[in-house]
């Protein structure tokens, strides 16, 4: 089959399985993991996901049912992963919106939620104090009946942490978490909010203390409309942030101004930017993903390398590219430079990958992450595991791997077989 029918059909499935979750018929496949849900407009008019699928993919705030929006990896040396997103069961077991999951799979009963999240959950973010908490973003309003404002941070037993006060928080929805990677505890927040408890803020960005509180420090003045969020690596306290408009990325200094030394040109990117990872390679190079085709007038499709001062790193070419959405970008930890790439494509320069792919640090594929057929929908999320294992954890859409079940989120090894 070639790519254009696979492409074809991918739709028509896309269609059909939401059309059976409107009437009522969708929920957890395969006979356990991840599912309920329910299927309802899209929020703040974002999107229509019963009428358009494909547009919920565009920003997971908008999207519904039980999906897998955001996974992270625990911080605290027991290999465990956050999972979050539109599901409210794990197996048989009640798990609105955020779940805990043990290295071998099974739910983390030491990590209870109560009645969990009330919606949506677009961000999960480890925090780096060493506490074992976690930061957790979306479109909810409450959890487990403590009213909140679209953000909260939750201790290891999966108790709210109350000192990290946010008041009424957030006036819409938040879809980026990155804590600063400067001792400071602080940490950066996006969306589509223009307010943080009642005081109007630049819109979609904020920095808050390890408080709650707002840090003063750091403005934007009227905001960036961000799609996207990295913090540098470098111990500035500096924030990499993406938008759908030209020139599309740049970097922030910690009080909020536009570090000039990140050169994006004239025009940067042609069009929107919606995903961005720091290199873990040690050039502090910088990859940004999305629906462009240039940069500058250089000709680059869908991803991008950009060196420390901006510019396009030629070394590292994409070819004719994903010709799909990218959803995230995540460095490979085990010193290849090695990247992978998530989202709404089947293909990569033509070879079928099934929505990821690992690509080797000049553009290439990677061909020893072999797919084969892949996902059979988008893939919205990824994390490393920590143990040694050189896996991979994946979160999506999907409810298939190849010919395995696989309720929107799997485990791949290196070599990119399933880990049942």
């Amino acid at each position: 089959m070639n790519i254009s029918s696979i492409k074809w059909l991918r739709r028509l499935l896309l269609a059909s399985t939401y059309i059976l979750g409107v009437v009522g018929v969708l929920g957890s496949s395969g006979g356990g993991g991840l599912g309920g849900g329910d299927f309802e407009p899209c929020k703040d008019g974002a999107c229509d996901c019963i009428q358009d699928p494909y547009a919920c993919e565009e920003g997971v705030v908008g999207g519904t049912g039980p999906y897998v929006a955001s996974i992270a990896v625990a911080l605290d040396s027991s290999d465990d992963v956050y999972v979050g997103g539109g599901f409210t069961t794990f197996e048989n077991f009640a798990a609105n919106r955020i779940a805990r999951l043990n290295n071998d799979g099974s739910l983390d009963t030491g990590f209870v939620t109560g009645d969990g999240f009330t919606s949506t959950i677009s961000a999960i973010a480890p925090a780096n104090d060493g506490s074992g908490d976690v930061y957790v973003g979306g479109g909810f309003a409450a959890y487990d009946g403590t009213a909140l404002g679209y953000i909260a941070r939750l201790n290891l037993d999966g108790t709210l942490d109350t000192s990290f006060d946010t008041g009424t928080g957030f006036n819409s929805n938040v879809t980026n978490i990155a804590p600063a990677n400067d001792s400071s505890g602080d940490v950066y927040v996006s969306g589509y909010f223009t307010s943080y408890n009642g005081i109007a803020v630049g819109s979609g960005l904020i920095r808050l203390n390890d408080d709650g509180s707002i840090d003063a420090g750091f403005s934007t003045g009227s905001g960036w409309g961000t799609t996207g969020i990295a913090a540098a690596t470098d111990g500035s306290g500096d924030v990499y942030v993406t938008r759908s408009t030209s020139p599309g990325i740049a970097r922030l200094n910690n009080d909020g101004s536009i570090d000039t030394g990140f050169d994006t040109g004239l025009s940067g990117f042609n069009d929107g930017v919606r995903a961005i990872a720091v290199a873990t390679d040690g050039s502090g190079d910088i990859y940004a993903g999305g629906y462009f085709s240039g940069y500058n007038g250089t000709g680059t499709n869908d991803l991008a390398r950009l060196n420390l001062d901006g510019s396009l790193d030629s070394g590292f070419v994409t070819g004719a590219g994903f010709g799909g959405g990218i959803s995230f970008i995540t460095p490979a930890i085990d010193g290849s430079g090695d990247i992978y790439v998530g989202g709404q494509f089947v293909d990569y320069n033509g070879t079928a990958v099934g929505s990821i792919a690992r690509l080797n640090l000049d553009g290439t594929l990677d061909a020893t992450f072999a797919t084969v057929i892949g996902f059979n929908e988008s893939t919205s999320s990824a994390a490393l595991a920590t143990d040694g294992s050189g896996d991979v954890y994946v979160g999506g859409y999907f409810t298939r791997y190849n010919s395995s079940p696989a309720s929107y989120m799997a485990r791949l090894t290196a070599g990119g077989a399933f880990v049942r």
